[in-house]
């Protein structure tokens, strides 16, 4: 399955909604470790349109080096103007907030239930939450 990752307030968040900086969100290295070795990766975001430099770049500051390293593992996407132009596949879509095409565009080909909405800014625990559903989830599949 694929599993497509948007950054700002998903990998990024803030310990308080109100503080102005962010920070990686809490439990954002189990999280990566768990999408690498359960899901084909890919960035969806506005940091990366066609190659990965950017966000990596974009992320730096944020990173150890050992999760530098992980995040180099996840590929490239490109999109023109609405993030659902890169989604294919059997997939996952990781966001806080799509635009309200993308919404209608999921809804209208019955994709809606493949968006995953996640935001750290807003509950900085989220992508742990997440983390929790999705193993949930797969230990239903099997």
């Amino acid at each position: 399955m694929l599993l497509f990752i948007d950054v700002d307030a998903v990998l990024l968040g803030k310990k308080n909604p109100r503080d102005i900086h962010q920070t990686l969100a809490a439990g954002c290295e189990d999280f990566i470790d768990y999408a690498l070795d359960n899901f084909d990766c890919y960035w969806l975001t506005s940091h990366c349109r066609g190659d990965t430099e950017s966000v990596l770049n974009y992320l730096k500051p944020y990173l150890t080096p050992s999760l530098h390293s992980k995040l180099q593992q996840i590929k490239a996407t490109n999109y023109t103007t609405f993030k659902t132009e890169a989604l294919y596949g059997d997939f996952l879509w990781l966001d806080d907030a799509p635009t309200a095409y993308e919404i209608k565009y999921l809804d209208k080909h019955n994709l809606l239930h493949r968006w995953l909405e996640v935001n750290t800014r807003n509950d900085f625990h989220g992508l742990e939450k997440l983390l929790l559903f999705l193993q949930s989830a797969t230990l239903l599949d099997d």
